[in-house]
C-alpha cells in the first residue's frame, strides 16, 4: 500500500478553495483549522475569540462562499491521491440531514412528519483492496424537497421532467467525479439499490462509464424474468464472508427495512450471466432498445439462528468471466460500506446535525468544511482497524507521533503500529481498553486533543527558534 501523504495543517485540504477572494480563503483556513481541532465542539465553543466567532458566522453566511468553492481545494488532492493508485472506486450514496422541526431555521425542506432538512449525496472515493482506504470526496450535492402539495381527490400526482428528477444526483455524482479525476485514474462506479434504474444504467453506459449496482427490481426479459434466469446460473465460486452485526432500523428512502442480523461468517454462492434488457415502459428519452449487462447473483447458503440470508443482485458492465473476475466483482461491491461509516463521521465524529447554524446556506457551507475533516477521522480508523500492523506514519505526522508519546495515557513505542496510535489518541478523547473498537465520539474527541496538543507544540517550537 501507497502510504497517504499527510500534513499536520489541515490547510493542504483547503488551500486551493476557489472563494474569488483571497481574504475569504484565508477565513477558511482559519475556521477550518479550529474546527478540525474540535471537530464535535459546537462553532461558539471551537472559536478562541468573539471576533473569531463572528467573522466564521459572516464567512458562512456570505452570498460568494458555496460548498463547491470551498470544497475546490479538498477535490484535488483527492484527485492527486488517486493517481497514486492502478485504479479507485467511486461510491456512491445519500444521507438525511436533519434539523429540527419546521419553521426553526430557513430554506429547508420537507424531511418526514414535521422535521426539516436536505438531502446530503456524496461520491466518496476508495482505494481497491481489502483495507478499502478513503481517499478523499469528489462531489457533494445537496438537495431541498418541497412540502408535499395535497392533491384534490382523484388527481393524479404529476412527475417533474426527466432532467428536473431527484434520481438525476446519481448520474450527476458520476459526472462529476469522473470531470475531477480527468482520466488520471480508471474508476468504477458503486450504488446501492436507489441506483437501480433503467434509465441510469442506459446513461452510464452510453457514456463509458464503469459500474457495480446492486439491482433490487426483478425486471422483465424477453422470456420471464431477471430472477429466472438467475435461478439457473451456476454456482461458480463459493467463498466466506465476515457480516457486521446490524440492529433493527428503517433506512431512509422508502425501500422498507433491512432485517436485523448478528454479527457472523457467512458461506456465499455466487455465479454470474449476461443478460439482455428490454427498455421498459416509461424509459427517459434516448434510451435504447435493449441493454446488455452482467450480473452476478450472491446467495448465502447454510443459515442458521433464524437469520436472514444474504441475497445480492449485482449488475456491472465489469468482465465476469472467470471466477477471479466475479469475485472481484462481490469485492467491489463490498466497498459500499465505507460510505455509511464516512456519514457516521459527519454526524456522530464531527456532529453536524447539532449545528445552530439558522440558513441553509450557512449550513451546507459548514458540511463542505467538515467534509475534509471527517475523511481524516475515516483515515484514522480504517486504517487502525484493517492495517493495525503498519508503522502508525501510514496515519500520521511525525510531529503528531511525537506528540502522541508525549501526552499519550501510555507509553507508545518507539515505532508505534497504526492501532496502537489509534488506541493511544482513543484513550486522550476517554475510551477505557477493555470497551472493545473506539466509537466516532470517543476517537473525535482524542483527534480534537492531539491536534490542540500540537499546535501548542508548534508554537512553542517557533518561540524557541
Amino acid at each position: 500500500m501507497k502510504p497517504v501523504e499527510a500534513s499536520s495543517d489541515v490547510e493542504w485540504e483547503y488551500v486551493g478553495a476557489e472563494l474569488g477572494d483571497s481574504r475569504l480563503r484565508q477565513r477558511l483556513v482559519q475556521v477550518a483549522k479550529a474546527l478540525d481541532l474540535e471537530p464535535g465542539a459546537s462553532i461558539p465553543d471551537a472559536m478562541e475569540t468573539d471576533a473569531a466567532l463572528e467573522g466564521a458566522y459572516r464567512f458562512l453566511g456570505n452570498e460568494s462562499v458555496t460548498p463547491d468553492g470551498i470544497l475546490a481545494g479538498h477535490f484535488i488532492e483527492a484527485a492527486a491521491r488517486a493517481e497514486t493508485e492502478s485504479w479507485v472506486i467511486a461510491v456512491h450514496d445519500t444521507s438525511l440531514f436533519k434539523f429540527g422541526e419546521t419553521g426553526t431555521r430557513t430554506g429547508l425542506g420537507h424531511l418526514h412528519g414535521k422535521t426539516e432538512g436536505f438531502l446530503g449525496h456524496v461520491s466518496l472515493l476508495v482505494a481497491p483492496g481489502e483495507t478499502r482506504r478513503p481517499l478523499g470526496v469528489l462531489s457533494l450535492q445537496t438537495i431541498v424537497r418541497e412540502q408535499p402539495k395535497k392533491r384534490a381527490k382523484g388527481e393524479k400526482r404529476k412527475r417533474p421532467a426527466f432532467e428536473m428528477r431527484e434520481s438525476q444526483r446519481w448520474l450527476r455524482g458520476v459526472e462529476a467525479t469522473e470531470q475531477r479525476l480527468a482520466g488520471s485514474s480508471p474508476v468504477v462506479h458503486v450504488m446501492d439499490r436507489e441506483g437501480d434504474s433503467f434509465d441510469l444504467w442506459s446513461a452510464l453506459a452510453a457514456r463509458g462509464s464503469r459500474f457495480v449496482i446492486r439491482s433490487s427490481h426483478d425486471r422483465r426479459l424477453k422470456e420471464g424474468k431477471i430472477s429466472n434466469a438467475l435461478s439457473r446460473v451456476q454456482t461458480v465460486v463459493e467463498r466466506t464472508v465476515a457480516l457486521t452485526k446490524r440492529p433493527n432500523q428503517k433506512i431512509e428512502f422508502n425501500q422498507g427495512r433491512y432485517p436485523p442480523r448478528n454479527a457472523r461468517l457467512a458461506k456465499l454462492a455466487i455465479g454470474a450471466a449476461k443478460l439482455t434488457l428490454p427498455r421498459p415502459a416509461g424509459a427517459a428519452p434516448g434510451c435504447p432498445e435493449t441493454l446488455d449487462l452482467n450480473f452476478v447473483y450472491v446467495r448465502e447458503v447454510e443459515t442458521h439462528g433464524g437469520n436472514a440470508p444474504v441475497e445480492w443482485t449485482l449488475v456491472t458492465t465489469e468482465p465476469v468471466q472467470t471466477s477471479a473476475e466475479i469475485e472481484r466483482i462481490v469485492d467491489i461491491y463490498r466497498s459500499r460500506w465505507t460510505i455509511e461509516e464516512y456519514f457516521k463521521a459527519i454526524k456522530t465524529g464531527c456532529a453536524y446535525e447539532k449545528r445552530q447554524l439558522e440558513s441553509f446556506e450557512s449550513l451546507v457551507n459548514a458540511l463542505a468544511i467538515f467534509i475534509p475533516i471527517a475523511w481524516r477521522l475515516l483515515l484514522v480508523r480504517t486504517l487502525s482497524r484493517d492495517l493495525s500492523d503498519e508503522p502508525a506514519l501510514q496515519a500520521l505526522t511525525p510531529d503528531q507521533l511525537e506528540v502522541l508519546a508525549a501526552f499519550s495515557h501510555k507509553r507508545l513505542p518507539k515505532n508505534p503500529t497504526v492501532r496502537e496510535a489509534m488506541l493511544a489518541i482513543a484513550s486522550l478523547g476517554g475510551h477505557i481498553k477493555n470497551n472493545g473498537d473506539p466509537g466516532w465520539i470517543v476517537l473525535g474527541r482524542g483527534f480534537e486533543k492531539l491536534l490542540a496538543y500540537e499546535l501548542g507544540w508548534q508554537m512553542r517550537a517557533k518561540r524557541d527558534l
